[in-house]
């Protein structure tokens, strides 16, 4: 992870798309830079800062009592990472890892506790927020119920894939599909038939993207 101040950003670098904040806040934030399968959060750790998405997207997993890995949700850019912990609902942090390269604004949990606890405008975005985010895990449930697993996956391979580079464990894809590990492994396979992935190695695999976008749920 590299870390700029953004008071130290020249004016072209500080037209990047961000939430409305105040002047103080954004003075006393950062803007970092995280390279592909850097954790940004870990599970169970202290909260330090709060993170708003600029560009790039991430996966939220959660560690089991019985030591499994579970898939809870993608995020992307725009999206906010650490607000539930600091509204209080979240007692447990998630790991938090990135897909690819990202582009985050840090919030120091003391400038959040100073000045955005009481702030309005801050208040409102984060609200609309997690309406939002509510909405795209009760369409995932849906979608699981309503379409068959090769649209499912083919929209799943989009979503986590790397430079059109896939590698996520089958049986953690199994569980968030809702499918057998089994029908999972076959619709890989019917997959590689079709030409829509290429195995490089291990559970790696080039995706096509054009061919997974045609059968991908819109």
């Amino acid at each position: 992870m590299k870390k700029k101040s953004f008071r130290n950003l020249n004016n072209n670098e500080k037209k990047i798309n961000l939430p409305i904040l105040p002047q103080n806040v954004l003075d006393a934030s950062f803007i970092v830079y995280f390279k592909h399968n850097e954790t940004i959060i870990r599970e169970n750790e202290s909260l330090k800062n709060i993170f708003y998405i600029i560009d790039g997207k991430a996966k939220i997993t959660d560690i089991q009592y019985n030591g499994k890995s579970v898939l809870l949700q993608f995020l992307w850019t725009n999206d906010w990472i650490g607000e539930l912990s600091i509204l209080g609902v979240e007692k447990e942090t998630k790991n938090v890892t990135t897909i690819g390269e990202m582009i985050c604004l840090m919030i120091p949990i003391k400038i959040v506790e100073q000045f955005l606890l009481t702030e309005l405008n801050f208040f409102k975005e984060l609200s609309i927020f997690l309406a939002k985010k509510l909405l795209v895990r009760t369409n995932h449930f849906s979608k699981n119920q309503s379409y068959e697993l090769k649209y499912r996956l083919a929209t799943f391979l989009l979503e986590a894939s790397n430079n059109d580079t896939y590698q996520e464990s089958h049986i953690v894809v199994a569980e968030y599909l809702g499918v057998s590990y089994r029908h999972l492994l076959q619709t890989f396979s019917d997959f590689k038939n079709q030409g829509l992935i290429t195995k490089i190695q291990n559970n790696q695999y080039k995706i096509n993207r054009e061919k997974l976008m045609d059968i991908s749920i819109k």
